[in-house]
């Protein structure tokens, strides 16, 4: 993929500052829910054809497992998840139901390999939507999870606001989960995104201490606070990761993706068996056919991730990439960029003209310099290469 001996260069405190701060799983996986959650941003409509090629796409990236969709939603969502679980992917494919035999059914008969059973349970949420008693919430859940285990489910339930939930009641059924045996997969979900990296990192220890079921940590991002969240859920040992590409979903959006994967590969050397340098084209692909662009200082997949303009950081840039950059942009699929615009130095201005095969006096660089300035201020835009090359040929003889 890349032919640089060193891909990336990260801060040398890390190891000391993570030394028994850290209980990660000895694998952890990605559940991808870009088809579900991540259409549920205000605005987004995908195509039973969208969504097919977008689980094309997160398949061959190496995610493990597709959230699809709902079925019992809508005729073209369960269209789509039909077509999903039939297309032969690598990756799992589940969906989201109701505890309702009916939405379980439904699931069933899409060819799914799992469901994910969404039940509120924080006192909040029950009170507003269904009601229930603890002894009610707690008779649903192994009720429904059960009758998915007998149509052949592999079921994970998802607690809903597990992050204002009553603790103890968690831990309850949980312990029910385990003795009963009926669920495969306990999902702990952020869903108004108040939880923070010590929430998360606690919860998912207390949800350890009550059970030896696998936790899916699954984050809103309400307060920037999403990928720090879901790296910490794995720092404290869940071992899935509920993720979106490009970070869309309800409200402001869940944890993206590709920070999540890039961040862990490079900076705490977990590896999740991704094909990274596929990341920019799976973000151009949802990017497309959500039509919600991305900012350009988005982090990994962004347009601007990789590009420099500021005169003193291209200078060193220049001499050693990981001045200004930890890791290669190769990784994601990415390429360096160096843009002219206020803000460019004399050294951005020498490694663009050699590209054209040009060498400047050192007036004609001062003076190529000013113009692009002058250009950049007036426009308020950067200065592109064919405006540049016409300048150049100007300028420089």
């Amino acid at each position: 993929m890349m032919n640089n001996k060193k891909f990336w260069e990260i801060s040398p405190f890390s190891e000391a500052a993570m030394a028994g701060m850290t209980r990660f799983a000895p694998e952890i996986r990605i559940a991808d829910c870009t088809l579900r959650d991540g259409e549920q941003q205000a605005g987004i409509i995908l195509t039973p054809d969208d969504k097919l090629e977008i689980a094309r796409a997160l398949s061959d990236l190496g995610v493990y497992e597709i959230e699809a969709g709902t079925p019992a939603s809508t005729k073209e969502d369960r269209n789509a998840v039909e077509a999903i679980a039939a297309a032969g992917l690598a990756a799992k494919v589940s969906a989201l139901a109701r505890p309702r035999h009916e939405d379980i059914d439904d699931i069933a008969k899409c060819g799914c390999w799992g469901v994910r059973l969404s039940a509120p349970i924080s006192k909040i949420q029950r009170d507003s939507k269904n009601r229930l008693s603890d002894e009610q919430y707690l008779k649903l859940a192994l009720d429904m999870s059960a009758y998915a285990k007998e149509r052949g489910l592999y079921v994970i339930f998802s607690p809903v606001d597990t992050t204002r939930c009553d603790l103890a009641f968690l831990q309850r059924v949980l312990a029910e989960f385990d003795r009963v045996g009926c669920v495969d997969r306990v999902r702990l979900v952020d869903t108004t995104g108040c939880g923070t990296p010590h929430v998360i990192r606690y919860l998912v220890r207390e949800m350890k201490k009550a059970s030896v079921l696998p936790i899916e940590v699954h984050c809103h991002n309400d307060f920037g606070l999403a990928v720090a969240n879901t790296i910490a859920g794995a720092e404290a040992g869940a071992e899935y990761l509920s993720v979106t590409v490009n970070g869309i979903g309800e409200r402001a959006g869940n944890s993206a993706l590709e920070e999540v994967v890039v961040a862990l590969r490079v900076l705490y050397g977990i590896d999740l068996g991704m094909k990274t340098e596929k990341l920019l084209s799976v973000s151009k692909l949802v990017e497309t056919l959500t039509n919600i662009p991305l900012q350009p200082n988005k982090a990994v997949v962004g347009s601007g991730a990789f590009a420099h303009e500021s005169g003193m950081v291209v200078a060193a840039l220049l001499k050693n990439p990981f001045t200004a950059e930890t890791y290669v942009p190769e990784l994601v699929g990415q390429e360096r960029r160096i843009v002219f615009g206020k803000k460019t130095g004399t050294a951005s201005v020498k490694a663009k003209l050699a590209e054209l095969g040009l060498e400047a006096t050192p007036d004609q660089l001062l003076l190529l310099v000013e113009s692009i300035k002058a250009q950049a201020t007036r426009t308020k835009q950067i200065v592109n290469d064919a405006d540049f090359a016409r300048m150049a040929s100007k300028i420089v003889h």
